[in-house]
């Protein structure tokens, strides 16, 4: 592989890159323009039933396909006072389950033959959302026509990704590099890095996706990747909640410490799992055999479903501890007489 090529493939990618992530802003606002209303509606039936809140959150994520958008509005919530910390704490939780609709997405449209990939079928419908754009006259269809567009532009910039990976993966030297970074901590660094640079933890997960399957990162280092992209992610929420009131900031941090949570209860497991000479790539190379595509994305789901297992009967103890590290003593004095009660 020449410069030329390797030149070539970093553009391509940047492309793919920029492509991806103008189309999940493109289905997200649109989608917020159409359902804001059924959204605040779904959001006021999160209710003290935890489970109804995390039922919420995973909806409401997998419907605009941003994590970050939910955490964002259930921080404007908190901060207006419409919703509770212990309400927004499950539906955060619940978005953590809902933003992995975007990978396994990704993951269907990498699936298919050489001759005619699923991503290839679904690009086209940027075609026909272009086509509604131009011609619609009402607001409503002009919004449909968006989220039509954005939904083909995610595989148009998945397609440049996955094409720049493979050009990437004929390099020896840069398969060699790729591969001095084996250590799961710097692998979760590198993650929530790249994460909080694009604002997107969908992008780094498909992204991670489409290099695994085209062989320049194991499954293993992507999944680490993937682990840290969930703790990058909420970079967007910490710079909304800490120029908001106390609550709005333990919001954001109740996000962050959920996350964290979940990487190092996998990260401990992941070691105690080494010990036994295998690790998280070879059990779902195992499970999924012959479909790099999913295995990477179901684990995605089961590293969030797991988390919000254990960190869901955790939501009254994980209040208390950002009410302390946030501290407001009339706030706090506030909160502690209503749970009393």
């Amino acid at each position: 592989m020449n410069s030329i090529a390797v030149i070539t493939s970093f553009f391509t990618l940047a492309a793919g890159i920029g492509v991806f992530l103008i189309a999940c802003n493109m289905m997200s606002t649109n989608l917020e323009a159409l359902g804001t209303k059924k959204l605040k509606k779904l959001f006021a039936k999160a209710s003290k039933n935890k489970l109804i809140g995390v039922g919420v959150g995973a909806a409401a994520t997998a419907a605009i396909q941003s994590s970050s958008a939910t955490s964002v509005m259930v921080i404007g919530f908190v901060n207006a006072g419409i919703m509770s910390l212990s309400q927004a704490a499950t539906v955060i939780f619940g978005a953590n389950i809902g933003t992995t609709i975007t990978g396994l997405i990704v993951a269907l449209g990498l699936s298919g033959n050489e001759a005619l990939s699923a991503s290839v079928i679904l690009a086209g419908f940027a075609c026909v959302g272009a086509f509604i754009l131009m011609f619609a006259k009402k607001d409503t269809a002009r919004k449909a026509g968006g989220i039509i567009a954005g939904f083909g532009m995610l595989f148009v910039g998945l397609t440049m990704m996955s094409g720049s990976m493979t050009n990437f993966s004929d390099s020896d030297f840069i398969k060699n590099f790729i591969a001095t970074f084996s250590n799961p901590l710097l692998l979760i660094i590198v993650g929530a890095a790249l994460t909080a640079v694009v604002q997107s933890s969908s992008v780094i997960t498909s992204l991670s996706i489409t290099t695994v399957v085209t062989g320049l990162i194991t499954l293993n280092q992507g999944i680490y990747i993937t682990m840290g992209s969930n703790i990058g992610t909420c970079a967007t929420s910490l710079i909304a909640g800490f120029a908001s009131t106390k609550n709005a900031q333990r919001t954001a941090l109740i996000h962050l410490l959920f996350n964290v949570s979940g990487v190092i209860v996998f990260t401990v497991a992941g070691l105690f799992i080494s010990l036994g000479g295998a690790d998280y790539g070879r059990i779902f190379a195992r499970i999924f055999p012959n479909a790099p595509q999913m295995q990477l994305a179901i684990f995605h789901t089961v590293f969030n479903l797991i988390t919000v297992f254990i960190m869901l009967p955790l939501t009254e103890p994980l209040i208390k501890l950002v009410v302390k590290i946030v501290p407001d003593e009339k706030s706090a004095k506030t909160y502690f007489a209503k749970n009393a009660n």
